[in-house]
């Protein structure tokens, strides 16, 4: 029996509610060769710069993601700290990014007045969402070509005791190279025994060099 074509747009209106997706040229024309069962009827093409003033986070919705393969610390049965190897791993092409930043900023309330005094800005980390469908993708350039192989290698990226690298335009110039995930739950799709909706709540992590002397 020939299995469904999965169809994005489809997908992202039942999750997430978004009618008219769209995309820079010449990439969902190259996503569809490289994933010949995956279809993007219906996702609209539009130039560079009108892409840009339409996404609320200034990207076109696809763009590739990839959690950097290395060796990162974990822990064994035992609870103690050793290293594990893992590899690449590109993330579902339906993965949609959220991204927020705050201050933290130490106030002086002024008396009888309505201001305050702002003494001290602290940066916090970008928050990040990561929010996608697992579906069986055939041609994954770094083998995760089920639903179930794929839920296994996010799962073993959730249980590093590490930051992970990060390989994504969108992340790289806002300075994020790494990040560390904080919870990721997975979603079953009503009707759909080939897809199934994943959230991770992630934040950015940077190197801090101590200097000894």
């Amino acid at each position: 029996m020939e299995l469904p074509r999965f169809n994005i747009p489809s997908a992202l209106a039942l999750l997430y509610g978004i009618v008219r997706p769209i995309t820079f040229p010449g990439l969902a024309t190259e996503a569809e060769q490289q994933n010949p069962d995956i279809s993007f009827s219906g996702v609209q093409v539009v130039p560079d710069e009108e892409a840009r003033a339409t996404s609320h986070i200034g990207t076109p919705i696809f763009y590739p993601i990839t959690l950097r393969g290395g060796t990162y610390k974990s822990y064994d049965h035992q609870g103690k700290v050793v290293d594990t190897q893992l590899g690449d791993l590109r993330l579902p092409i339906s993965s949609v990014v959220e991204m927020s930043s705050t201050k933290v900023i130490t106030k002086t309330q002024v008396s009888a007045s309505g201001a305050s005094v702002k003494e001290v800005y602290g940066f916090g980390d970008w928050d990040i969402r990561i929010t996608g469908i697992l579906f069986d993708e055939q041609t994954h350039p770094n083998g995760a070509n089920t639903v179930e192989t794929m839920e296994a290698r996010l799962l073993e990226f959730d249980e590093l005791a590490d930051s992970i690298g990060v390989d994504a335009d969108l992340f790289n110039r806002r300075g994020i190279d790494r990040l560390v995930i904080r919870s990721i739950n997975f979603q079953a799709i009503p009707g759909k025994p080939r897809l199934i909706g994943y959230q991770m709540q992630c934040e950015s992590d940077a190197p801090i060099e101590l200097l000894i002397q």
